[in-house]
């Protein structure tokens, strides 16, 4: 009688396993986002054989450049490093190159216009014949915090998506359906957050005012849903 009970019970049970099924599939949300910073790499380069020479101008640059309040500065670094020519198989030391670089932000393309007319001037001031400033092209990039915000908004339009869809599903099925899982950490990241350093005249740069172009935010999250 016990086993009678027990085969009913897995007879009973088996339907449900049966008709039990997963479903797994991958949409794209995209966002299509203004990027909000004008960006610019600078490098100021200073040759000489006196390393207290190079360290002494390169400060004024790097003064000039911390104290400038019209700009956002990230990534300032300094390197000193020694200067070789090689010679009939031989080393022989030519003196040292100073190098300062910062990357210079600002939301308002006239005062990262006046920076760079303000470093220019300063080269001028300083006239080391061995120095050499060097600025990269002008270009619009999406700052990490707006980049953050999109992606958030994003996360919940796929979450938003996904209860609906399983709703519908259900309907349509006749079964029900529901959010196993939702992978959203492959995001697809598109390599605007840099510009490309490209030195040219430092006058040229300042004169240009690039095109501020829409970028396209995406991600590509993986659904997985269970109906029964």
């Amino acid at each position: 009688m016990i086993k009678k009970i027990m085969l009913m019970a897995i007879f009973t049970l088996l339907p449900l396993q049966l008709f039990a099924y997963d479903i797994s599939f991958n949409k794209k949300f995209s966002s299509v986002v203004t990027p909000d910073v004008l960006t610019t790499f600078i490098s100021v380069n200073i040759e000489g054989d006196d390393e207290n020479f190079i360290n002494r101008n390169i400060d004024r640059f790097n003064d000039f450049i911390k104290d400038s309040d019209s700009v956002i500065k990230k990534n300032g670094s300094y390197i000193l490093n020694p200067k070789y020519r090689y010679y009939k198989n031989k080393q022989e030391f030519m003196g040292y190159v100073g190098t300062l670089r910062y990357e210079i932000q600002s939301t308002n393309a006239k005062k990262i216009n006046k920076f760079i007319d303000e470093l220019i001037a300063l080269k001028k001031r300083v006239d080391i014949r061995k120095a050499k400033v060097n600025i990269s092209n002008l270009s619009w990039k999406i700052s990490e915090s707006l980049y953050e915000k999109s992606v958030d908004l994003l996360r919940i339009e796929v979450i938003t998506w996904a209860s609906k869809y399983s709703k519908n599903l259900s309907a349509k099925l006749l079964k029900s359906c529901e959010v196993k899982n939702i992978n959203i950490n492959n995001i697809s990241r598109n390599n605007f957050f840099r510009s490309e350093a490209m030195p040219m005249s430092a006058k040229a740069v300042s004169d240009l005012a690039p095109v501020n172009s829409d970028k396209t935010i995406s991600l590509n999250p993986n659904f997985l849903m269970e109906c029964k």
